[in-house]
């Protein structure tokens, strides 16, 4: 350390509570942020310390001690029974609706009294659990609610609900919830200016049918359920597919029968989405029709084995139905031996390809294509080379994989067999290799979808 800084040592703590003489809403502000369990702790500083803890709107997470389950529902209960509100988040993961019951019977009428904007309760379950606790009416009657989350209940059709229940409500996730679609559908009657559903499916109900005059984003984990039908949603832009946490990957029939502003699907996969527009259930040899067709698509993933030749049809049939889609992207899901030694071979694909009818949104529209988990499979290759002799507005194809090495050769042997055919009138473009970033993992849903927010939620 040199003399000028040893000239200068650090001035000494000498104990005075400067903290306190900050600003009140400065104060709060600081609470707020604090883990609920320290926030609390700060009414024991002083009288002051305690007016602004009683004042300030706190964020109530069991999750940010690492507790046992009765200190958690202890800690909640004394939570609830002793601030005032407002309460800004209370989200509870720790919990089991019994234990509350036990520390608290009055919680769920504390609940609609706290003024709570975000409200995130997941049952907790056991091991020795076979049936699901039934959730209190009284959470239904949380109009502050800005979003709401729940999971593992029991949510009968007789439980009361009034009309317009969740004024302020944007978000709601419903998750392995045991309701009904009727129930669901009055949900949603009841949150007028709902804009982000998350529903995590696990065969209750088996059909779904989904109609809301304000709803923007729909965010889809669906396992045992035979129908999910998009009815009348004027609004909805995204549609977003991910592989529930829980359950099989059971083919479900997926029906959009109006939804004039969609702008985003995917993942969308042939062996599990039966997909249905309008009327018309789309298969291996269905051509493009105005009945077929969901125009304002723009953005559409797609996971595709192309080790399977029923699948690869389907990718044609499933890009012909979305003709003015801009950007794609495509995983390739990663091909069964089993499966495969009894599939048409790669001259096969190439017949096929090379005698498919044109797909409108490949020869017009396409700019950007992502590949992503590319195997360099030759049947992969095949249908390269079909984008390369008809995409007449590609920009940028980009090869995704975990690895850079192998992203950046797979690119390489793209464009060289590019260079190799005859497209001089189409615009110029060149593959690159991209790293594959870290995916999140599939969790619980939460209040948090910020879908709205990306311009492309699939890009990497």
């Amino acid at each position: 350390m040199g003399d000028g800084a040893a000239s200068h040592p650090a001035p000494r703590y000498n104990g005075e509570d400067r903290i306190s003489a900050l600003p009140n809403d400065l104060l709060g502000d600081i609470i707020t942020r604090l883990p609920f369990m320290d926030a609390a702790r700060t009414a024991a500083f002083a009288s002051h310390w305690r007016q602004i803890w009683r004042s300030t709107p706190l964020v109530l997470r069991d999750a940010d001690a690492h507790l046992s389950e009765a200190t958690h529902v202890a800690t909640v209960a004394r939570a609830l029974a002793d601030h005032p509100g407002p309460f800004h988040t209370v989200s509870l993961f720790g919990c089991r609706a019994a234990s509350l019951d036990l520390e608290l019977p009055e919680w769920p009428r504390l609940l609609t009294t706290k003024r709570i904007e975000n409200l995130c309760f997941h049952n907790k379950q056991t091991q020795l659990q076979t049936t699901l606790s039934p959730l209190p009416a009284d959470i239904l009657c949380c109009g502050s609610l800005q979003s709401l989350s729940l999971a593992f209940w029991k949510i009968p059709d007789d439980l009361l609900l009034a009309a317009n229940a969740f004024p302020n409500l944007r978000k709601l996730g419903l998750v392995r919830n045991d309701m009904s679609d009727q129930y669901i559908h009055r949900l949603l009657v009841s949150s007028p200016i709902l804009e982000y559903l998350g529903l995590v499916l696990n065969g209750k109900p088996e059909r779904v049918h989904v109609c809301s005059q304000s709803l923007r984003c729909l965010f889809l984990g669906l396992s045992k359920v035979e129908e999910f039908t998009v009815v009348d949603t004027p609004l909805l832009e995204r549609i977003m597919f991910f592989k529930p946490p829980y359950g099989g990957t059971d083919c479900v029939r997926f029906r959009i029968a109006s939804a004039p502003k969609l702008r985003v699907i995917g993942y969308l996969e042939p062996r599990i989405h039966k997909l249905q527009i309008g009327g018309s259930i789309i298969k291996p040899d269905t051509m493009a029709s105005p009945g077929t067709v969901v125009p304002g698509v723009e953005v559409l993933a797609l996971k595709v084995n192309f080790g399977v030749f029923w699948e690869v049809k389907m990718l044609a049939s499933f890009l012909r139905c979305f003709p003015n889609v801009g950007t794609l992207h495509i995983e390739s899901v990663q091909p069964d031996p089993s499966v495969a030694a009894h599939e048409p071979t790669g001259e096969q694909h190439a017949r096929f390809w090379k005698e498919a009818s044109p797909v409108e949104s490949l020869r017009l529209h396409i700019r950007s294509l992502f590949i992503h988990k590319f195997q360099g499979d030759q049947n992969e290759f095949e249908f390269l080379k079909y984008v390369a002799l008809n995409a007449r507005e590609l920009r940028a194809l980009l090869v995704v994989s975990p690895d850079k090495k192998i992203a950046l050769a797979l690119a390489d042997e793209v464009n060289e067999m590019a260079n190799k055919l005859d497209r001089p009138l189409f615009q110029p473009w060149t593959a690159r290799g991209l790293l594959e970033s870290p995916r999140v993992r599939n969790v619980l849903i939460s209040a948090k979808v910020p879908f709205l927010g990306v311009r492309d939620p699939f890009r990497w």
